[in-house]
């Protein structure tokens, strides 16, 4: 069975982008069209990142043993993740107080929701870099599309469990 990760991650990664881009709009512009459109790709960035984060769960469970030693950024990548689920249920039951009283949202949410843009651009680098330079969940492990080692360097340099 292929890996069913890789379908839904895309769609958290945009929607958390575009609703902190249009929540930023919207208090700029003054413009409550953009403040509901924020509040609702919030929403959905939500149900798929949950959907992202139990597929990403069974995934590694189907392919543990065969990952090898690119399990432990596989592991990383996972620990951010539910991290990130986190974050994101904080950052969508904050913004539903917005959206309840018709209100922009303030400066301390943009700032948390830009924190958790970057934590989700984040995730979806290292997760290419695991797939990419590591060949996680699409090939034999080791077996990437560039030489093993130079994307090592990459993600042992953010976990810091390099030899």
């Amino acid at each position: 069975m292929a890996p069913l990760h890789p379908a839904f991650v895309h769609f958290p990664i945009a929607l958390v982008v575009v609703s902190f881009l249009t929540d930023l709009l919207g208090r700029i512009f003054g413009k409550p069209s953009l403040r509901a459109t924020a509040c609702w790709t919030l929403i959905a960035a939500l149900i798929f990142g949950g959907i992202a984060a139990a597929t990403g769960y069974y995934d590694m469970l189907r392919t543990r043993s065969v990952l090898g030693d690119t399990f432990r950024y596989v592991d990383f990548h996972q620990d951010v993740g539910f991290i990130l689920v986190g974050a994101v249920v904080v950052l969508t039951a904050w913004r539903i107080i917005y959206a309840r009283r018709d209100r922009s949202p303030g400066v301390l949410y943009l700032v948390a929701a830009l924190l958790v843009t970057g934590l989700v651009l984040f995730q979806g680098w290292y997760g290419g870099e695991m797939v990419f330079s590591q060949g996680a969940g699409v090939a034999a492990t080791g077996k990437g599309t560039e030489p093993p080692g130079n994307g090592k360097q990459r993600l042992d340099r953010v976990t810091k469990t390099g030899e």
